[in-house]
C-alpha cells in the first residue's frame, strides 16, 4: 500500500494554485467527490513543500497562503 504524501499542490475550479498539507485538506473535505463541480484538484503531492511552492510559481496563478493555528486566540 503506499503512503500518502504529507504536501498537496492544488489546483482551484477557476484555475488558481495552493499547496496545503494533507492533513488541513482531509480535515476541511475540501476533497470530497463532487463530480465535475469538485472545487479543488490534487495537481501534486510530495513531502517536500517547497518543491511544490516552486511548482505552484512556475504558474501565474498561484495564491500564498497564510493559514493561522486554529489554536491560536485572535
Amino acid at each position: 500500500m503506499r503512503r500518502k504524501k504529507k504536501w498537496l499542490l492544488l489546483r482551484g475550479k477557476a484555475g488558481n494554485y495552493i499547496v496545503g498539507s494533507r492533513e488541513w485538506y482531509d480535515s476541511r473535505g475540501i476533497g470530497k467527490k463532487r463530480g465535475r463541480n469538485q472545487m479543488w484538484v490534487i495537481a501534486a503531492q510530495g513531502d517536500d513543500r517547497e518543491v511544490l511552492v516552486a511548482m505552484g510559481n512556475l504558474t501565474d496563478r498561484f495564491v500564498q497562503m497564510k493559514v493561522r493555528n486554529i489554536t491560536e486566540e485572535s
